[in-house]
C-alpha cells in the first residue's frame, strides 16, 4: 500500500504515482497465463503470511510470547529491510521472505492483545471477524479479476480523500475522546481499506502484464505484502467493531438490570 514499485524499472513506484503511470488501453485485456501464474503465487505467499500471523496471535493470546510496542516496532523494522531489498535479482528472495515472514509473526504478536480482549467478551467474535473479512476481500478482490474492464483506477481519488479524512479524524478525537467519532474512523477505515484492495488488486494485475511484456521479474512478495496490509487492517477495524457492539449490549443489559431492581 505505501509503496510499489522504483521508477527505474518503468513501474509504478508509489500510491501517489501509479494513476499516471497506468494505462487505461490496456486494462480491458484478458489476463495472460503469466500472470495468472503471479496471482497464484501472491495468493499462495498471502496464505502462508496469514498463517505466520495466526502463530503468532496463538503464541501471544497463550502466552508463550508476549507482543507489544516491541513487536510492533519489530515488525517496522522487518518491514523497512524488506523494502530495502530490491528484486531485481532473485539472490535475494530467500532473505526477503525471510522478513516478510518475520513481519507477520510480529504482526500477529501485536494484535494478540486485541484478540485476547474479544475473547474475553465474545469467542465467537473471532471467527465472525475472520469470515466478515474474507468475504469482503474476496467480493472487492473478484470485482477487479473479473470485471471486464478491471479499470478501477478512479478508487485513487476516493481513497486518497478518505485516508486523509481518516487521518484528521484521528488526530482530532485524540483530544475530543468521542465514542461516536471512533466508531466513524472504524466505518470510515473499513471503506477506505476495502478501496486499497479494489487498488492494489488492479495495480497487481496492471504491474505483472507490463513485466510479462518486458520479460521483467514479477515481484510476488510485493504484492502480497501489499494485500497483506489490506487483508489485516479490515480484519483489525471489524474486530473492534464487533468487540465494541459486544460490550455496548453488556452495558445495556447491565442498565436494565440495575432500571429493574430500582423499580
Amino acid at each position: 500500500m505505501s509503496s510499489y514499485f522504483t521508477p527505474s524499472t518503468g513501474r509504478p513506484s508509489s500510491f501517489w504515482e501509479t494513476a499516471s503511470t497506468l494505462r487505461w488501453d490496456n486494462l480491458s485485456a484478458p489476463l495472460t497465463p503469466a500472470v495468472h501464474r503471479h496471482l497464484r503465487n501472491v495468493y499462495s505467499n498471502l496464505a502462508a503470511m496469514l498463517a505466520v500471523s495466526a502463530i503468532g496471535a496463538y503464541a501471544d493470546v497463550t502466552g508463550v510470547v508476549t507482543g507489544g510496542i516491541w513487536s510492533a516496532f519489530a515488525g517496522l523494522g522487518c518491514l523497512l529491510a524488506f523494502n530495502y531489498y530490491k528484486a531485481a535479482s532473485g539472490r535475494n528472495d530467500t532473505t526477503r521472505k525471510a522478513l516478510l515472514y518475520g513481519f507477520a509473526f510480529l504482526k500477529g504478536l501485536s494484535i494478540g492483545p486485541l484478540i485476547s480482549s474479544a475473547l474475553y467478551f465474545d469467542p465467537s467474535i473471532i471467527p465472525k471477524s475472520l469470515l466478515g473479512t474474507a468475504l469482503i476481500f474476496a467480493s472487492f478482490t473478484l470485482s477487479v479479476l473479473t470485471s471486464p474492464s478491471r479499470s478501477a483506477i478512479y478508487t485513487r481519488g476516493l481513497i486518497a480523500t478518505g485516508t486523509s479524512l481518516l487521518f484528521f479524524l484521528s488526530i482530532f478525537n485524540l483530544f475530543a475522546g468521542s465514542s461516536r467519532l471512533f466508531s466513524l474512523e472504524l466505518y470510515l477505515g473499513l471503506l477506505v481499506f476495502a478501496g486499497f484492495v479494489v487498488f492494489d488488486t488492479q495495480v497487481m494485475v496492471q504491474n505483472a502484464e507490463v513485466a510479462a511484456r518486458a520479460a521483467g521479474k514479477l515481484d510476488y512478495l510485493e504484492d502480497s505484502m501489499q494485500l497483506y496490509v489490506d487483508f489485516v487492517a479490515i480484519f483489525v477495524r471489524l474486530l473492534v467493531l464487533l468487540q465494541k457492539k459486544a460490550a455496548d449490549k453488556e452495558e445495556d443489559r447491565r442498565r436494565k438490570k440495575r432500571d429493574e431492581r430500582r423499580r
